[in-house]
């Protein structure tokens, strides 16, 4: 099993998307009922540090598009979210002005 993360609407509101993520073996895993993919990758949550990276991209739905990071799980509160496009790159922290923790 692997960390993997998907960027997701819902059909009725397809300009909203929701963070999910877990460990699945294909991101296809992460995905309950149809949605619109707005691509994903892989995360390292650490949980002492309170930070969330993600990184790479997903073979089956692309670079994740994080202008679709509109939900996040209420437990990610307070956790800091940090992009790279692989591991070791150069980090940008994501703004998460605005989203909502659900």
């Amino acid at each position: 099993m692997n960390p993997k993360f998907l960027l997701v609407s819902d059909p009725a509101q397809p300009l909203v998307g929701t963070f999910v993520y877990g460990l699945v073996y294909q991101h296809k895993d992460l995905i309950r009922g149809y949605v619109k993919t707005h691509g994903g990758g892989w995360y390292h949550k650490d949980d002492k540090a309170k930070v969330m990276t993600l990184y790479g991209s997903s073979g089956d739905y692309g670079e994740p598009d994080f202008r679709f990071l509109d939900r996040i799980p209420r437990e990610l509160k307070d956790y800091t979210f940090i992009y790279t496009p692989f591991w070791g790159a150069p980090e940008k922290e994501l703004s998460l002005e605005g989203v909502e923790w659900f």
